[in-house]
C-alpha cells in the first residue's frame, strides 16, 4: 500500500496543480475558518461577559482550560481514528458537533454551563485541524505539500481574526449571543458541500480490494487517466510495515521514537506560549490602555499577521531540505518580540508594531510546525502524529490561561508576564533544532524514495499501457 501511495503522490508531482486540488484547499481553508472562529470567539466574549455576570477576567480562566481540555482530548482520541476508519467520516462528525455546540452556547447563564459546553465544543475542533491537515498532505504534490498544508491550516488563523471583527461589529449592537450564532450557523452551511467533495484519506482507500471502486471515483477528479498500480509493482526489496491496532503505538516503531518525543516537547512549550496570547492578549491590551474594540482588533491583527508569516515562510520551507532551521529561526524571533512587547506598554505604536511581529512568528511558526509535523510521518500514521502532537501540546495551551490568570490575579505587571512567556519560546526553539528523521528513513523521505524507487517512470509505464 506504501509502494501505491507513493506512486500516486509521485503521479500527482509531475502534474500541475488541478482544480480539484485547488478546490479542495478552498474547502478545507473554509472549514478552519469555522475552527478557528469557534475556538478563539470566547476570548473576544469573555470582556462583556465578565461585565454582565459581574466576575473579573480571571474568573474566565477555567473556561479557557476546559476548551483547551476538550481539544486536547479530541486530538489525542478523536483525530486517530481517521487513520482506522477514514478522516472523511471524522471532519464530518467533528465539525457538526462544534456548530450544534456553539450556536447552543447563547443558552449559558452561568460559568459553569459555559465550561461544560465548551468542554464539548472543544473534542470536536481538537480533532478537526489535525485530521484537516493530514488530509491535505495526503492530496498535495510533495513539491507544495509545506505550503499547501500551512495555507489550509491558515484557515484557523483566519478564523480567528474573523472573530475580531464580527465580535467589534456586532457584540455593541446585537449583544455577544449574535457572535456564537454566527460561529455556529456557518459551518452547518458548509457540510453538505463537505459531505459532497470531501475525498477520504489515501491510506484508507487503498484498503480495499481490487478494483478500488471508491478510490478510482476519487482519483477521477484529481487525475482522470491514472490506474491504480498492483501491489506486486512494489519493489523486491520493499519491507511491509507491520502497524499497530493501537495507532500511536506507530509513533515509537522503526525509529521514530525520538523524533515524536522532540516534536511533543517542541508542541508542549510552543502552545503555551501560543495559547498565552490568544487567551490574555485581549485583556492584556485593554489593561494597557487600549479601547475593547482596539484590543480586540489588534488581537485580529496579530492573528492575521501569522497567516502573512506562515505562508511566506512555508514557502521557502520548501525549498530547503531542513525545515526545523526556518520553524527555530521563527521561535527566535517569537521570544525577541515578546521581550519588547514588555518593554513597550504605555506605548501604543510600538506596542502594536511588536504584538504584530509578534504574530507573524509566533502563529506563523505554529502554523508552520503543524504543517512540518503533518507531512513529517508516513501516510499510515499522519493523522495519529499530527493528532497527537497537537494533543500533547495542548497540555502546555491549558496551562498558558491558568498561569496568566494566576499572574493577573497576583497583579502582575503585564511587562512581567510577558517577559515570564519568553521561557516557553527558547525551550521550543532548543527543542526544534533536535528533531532528525530516523536513520532507517532518508532524509525526506517521499521524495527520496520515489527517486530510489523511480515510480515516475513505473506511473508513466502505468498510463502507457493504457
Amino acid at each position: 500500500m506504501e509502494s501505491q501511495i507513493a506512486q500516486f503522490h509521485a503521479a500527482l508531482d509531475q502534474r500541475p496543480v488541478s482544480r480539484q486540488q485547488w478546490l479542495m484547499l478552498l474547502m478545507l481553508v473554509f472549514l478552519l475558518v469555522t475552527d478557528g472562529y469557534d475556538a478563539q470567539v470566547i476570548s473576544y466574549v469573555v470582556p462583556v461577559l465578565s461585565q454582565q455576570w459581574n466576575l473579573p477576567p480571571a474568573a474566565f480562566g477555567p473556561v479557557f482550560s476546559a476548551n483547551l481540555f476538550g481539544l486536547t482530548l479530541g486530538a489525542l482520541l478523536v483525530s486517530p481514528l481517521g487513520d482506522r476508519i477514514g478522516i472523511r467520516r471524522v471532519l464530518l462528525a467533528c465539525v457538526s458537533l462544534y456548530a450544534v455546540l456553539t450556536v447552543t452556547m447563547v443558552l449559558a447563564k452561568d460559568i459553569e454551563l459555559l465550561m461544560a459546553m465548551r468542554f464539548v465544543c472543544g473534542l470536536g475542533m481538537g480533532a478537526a485541524m489535525p485530521s484537516t491537515m493530514a488530509l491535505m498532505a495526503e492530496y498535495s504534490p510533495p513539491r507544495l505539500r509545506t505550503v499547501m498544508v500551512t495555507m489550509a491550516a491558515c484557515g484557523y488563523s483566519l478564523g480567528g481574526v474573523l472573530g475580531g471583527f464580527v465580535a467589534a461589529l456586532m457584540m455593541d449592537s446585537y449583544g455577544w449571543q449574535a457572535v456564537f450564532i454566527a460561529g455556529g450557523i456557518t459551518p452547518l452551511l458548509l457540510l453538505p458541500f463537505l459531505f459532497k467533495y470531501l475525498p477520504d484519506s489515501l491510506s484508507h482507500l487503498f484498503k480495499d480490494p481490487a478494483p478500488y471502486t471508491r478510490l478510482l471515483q476519487i482519483t477521477r477528479r484529481f487525475m482522470p487517466e491514472w490506474q491504480v498500480p498492483e501491489r506486486s509493482t512494489a519493489p523486491a526489496d520493499a519491507q511491509p510495515v507491520a502497524t499497530s491496532k493501537l495507532p500511536v503505538v506507530n509513533l515509537f516503531r522503526q525509529g521514530w521514537s525520538r523524533p515524536t518525543l522532540f516534536i511533543w516537547g517542541t508542541f508542549l512549550f510552543s502552545l503555551m506560549l501560543t495559547y498565552f496570547y490568544l487567551s490574555w492578549l485581549p485583556v492584556l491590551l485593554k489593561q494597557s490602555g487600549m479601547t475593547l474594540n482596539a484590543a480586540n482588533v489588534t488581537t485580529s491583527m496579530f492573528l492575521l499577521s501569522g497567516v502573512t508569516g506562515a505562508v511566506l515562510m512555508s514557502y521557502l520551507a520548501d525549498k530547503l531540505q531542513n525545515k526545523t532551521r526556518v520553524l527555530a529561526l521563527m521561535l527566535c524571533g517569537a521570544a525577541l518580540a515578546t521581550v519588547a512587547i514588555g518593554k513597550s506598554q504605555g506605548h501604543a505604536g510600538w506596542l502594536v508594531f511588536f504584538v504584530l511581529v509578534a504574530g507573524f512568528c509566533i502563529i506563523g511558526g505554529q502554523l508552520m510546525l503543524n504543517s512540518f509535523t503533518s507531512s513529517f510521518y508516513p501516510s499510515y500514521a499522519r493523522a495519529t502524529g499530527i493528532g497527537w502532537a497537537m494533543g500533547i501540546g495542548r497540555f502546555g495551551s491549558i496551562m498558558a490561561p491558568l498561569l496568566g490568570s494566576l499572574l493577573m490575579t497576583l497583579n502582575t505587571p503585564p511587562e512581567q508576564i510577558f517577559y515570564l512567556f519568553v521561557i516557553p519560546a527558547l525551550i521550543s526553539m532548543v527543542l526544534i533544532t533536535q528533531v532528525r528523521r530516523p536513520q532507517s528513513q532518508p532524509p525526506a523521505q517521499e521524495s527520496v524514495d520515489e527517486k530510489a524507487q523511480d515510480p515516475l517512470a513505473r506511473a508513466d509505464q502505468t498510463l502507457s499501457r493504457h
